[in-house]
């Protein structure tokens, strides 16, 4: 799935400074991937996926670099992320801001889906990996983690008031290193969890920003949005496409007769290109009412409503979906999900 999607180099400079300060021959290490530092600099420069991670691999899996995902992240500032950072800086509210790091995030780092809910009196940011694993996956989350620490400290409200984040998660176990999460500033951190996520009080989410401008935020958008769609173009695969179209709004209407027209191909093509990547439209459609399932009902919403929402005939349809994909009926989902965060 990740054969031909490629990577943007535009936090390889962070890298390479982290390195460099390190006395690592940049040239070297850049030729083991038959890739040279001028090429990187290039403008919409990329690699390969095989490539990055063999990058990666040779200095994380060394002890002297198994911090690099916070060496990276320290680094990462609102002012280096271009477009994306003119973006939230003009962001009317946090609520802006995190609409558009869902949308938007994939641009910066492909395979890192960010989403949140509101779960009682706090605000919850979820990253998910959908690709790296061991200490790439830490590296990766890390640095994310940190840059959007980093972003949600730097914002500025009308009212002068001070975001204080209250707890971190990974589903890590603690590294070796694990002094060195102070930096992060949090009330708490917990490893070993299900998810990697970061709370905040909601009372936030809505709070005018103190340099908000929708001019210079539209524009900064539309930027973002041509990168998008080059992302969309040239770099996903059909499980991408269909994933993506299905997870939007009223996705799960769809049809495949609908997705294959949207994507300007023919139902019979696209068909047979899910079959060559080892899956159907049916599978995908289950995949993303399962997710949607399990969002919904730590929403709040009942049982009822969630079955209605992706258009189950009736309830008893639904809980037999529901106990197919997690072993449990919705009612005992939700009590073992309390349960979980009554413990933490």
């Amino acid at each position: 799935m990740t054969d031909s999607i490629s990577l943007p180099t535009y936090y390889f400079g962070h890298v390479i400074s982290v390195l460099k300060q390190a006395g690592i021959g940049i040239d070297k290490w850049l030729a083991s991937q038959h890739l040279d530092l001028a090429k990187l600099l290039e403008a919409d420069a990329r690699v390969s996926v095989q490539q990055f991670d063999g990058l990666m691999k040779t200095v994380i899996e060394s002890r002297r670099f198994e911090d690099l995902g916070l060496l990276v992240g320290k680094r990462l500032e609102i002012a280096h992320h271009g477009d994306f950072g003119l973006a939230i800086l003009n962001s009317a509210t946090l609520h802006q801001v995190l609409d558009f790091h869902v949308t938007f995030l994939p641009i910066r780092v492909p395979f890192v889906k960010l989403s949140y809910r509101i779960e009682g009196s706090q605000v919850v940011i979820t990253l998910a990996d959908e690709h790296w694993q061991g200490s790439l996956h830490r590296a990766v989350i890390e640095a994310v983690m940190i840059a959007i620490v980093n972003m949600l400290h730097a914002i500025k409200f009308q009212d002068s008031s001070q975001l204080l984040i209250d707890l971190v998660k990974f589903d890590y176990s603690k590294p070796r290193y694990y002094k060195k999460y102070d930096y992060l500033k949090v009330d708490e951190l917990i490893f070993d969890k299900s998810e990697c996520s970061l709370y905040f009080s909601k009372r936030f989410i809505d709070k005018p920003l103190a340099f908000a401008d929708e001019f210079s935020f539209q524009r900064a958008v539309l930027n973002c949005q041509k990168d998008l769609d080059s992302y969309l173009q040239h770099d996903l695969n059909a499980v991408d496409h269909v994933l993506k179209l299905l997870r939007e709004e009223d996705g799960i209407n769809l049809t495949l007769d609908n997705i294959a027209e949207e994507l300007h191909t023919s139902k019979r093509s696209l068909h047979r290109e899910l079959e060559r990547e080892g899956t159907s439209f049916k599978i995908l459609l289950k995949k993303v009412k399962a997710q949607r399932a399990t969002a919904l009902l730590q929403q709040g919403k009942s049982v009822t409503e969630v079955a209605d929402i992706l258009n189950y005939s009736d309830c008893a349809n639904f809980r037999r979906a529901f106990k197919m994909w997690f072993g449990d009926a919705p009612k005992e989902w939700i009590a073992k999900n309390r349960k979980e965060n009554a413990s933490e």
